[in-house]
């Protein structure tokens, strides 16, 4: 499978290689946009704390750095892969 995702991408032209990003890593770079977002915001009342613990918790943040070792590991032949993986990681929304 590997092989086949570093074959198709080398086909594409340089513009569609980039936009093209597999669906797990789509979804992780969604998700730690967003664990990112609400790891920022202030808690500046208990509803806020609230809100910020729910969306927290139903994007499931606490799993991020152990599901970005995965993807890495998943694509760790397929550079452009890897390089949009750990831009994810300072990214907001």
């Amino acid at each position: 499978m590997k092989r086949f995702i570093t074959a198709a991408l080398l086909l594409l032209a340089p513009a569609a290689r980039a936009a093209w990003i597999p669906p797990d890593i789509a979804a992780y770079v969604e998700r730690r946009k967003a664990c990112n977002h609400w790891g920022g915001e202030e808690p500046y009342d208990k509803a806020r704390l609230a809100q910020i613990n729910r969306a927290v918790a139903k994007l499931n943040c606490d799993a991020l750095d152990a599901d970005e070792k995965t993807l890495l590991r998943r694509y760790r032949s397929t550079r452009i892969l890897l390089d949009h993986i750990r831009a994810a990681h300072d990214a907001l929304l």
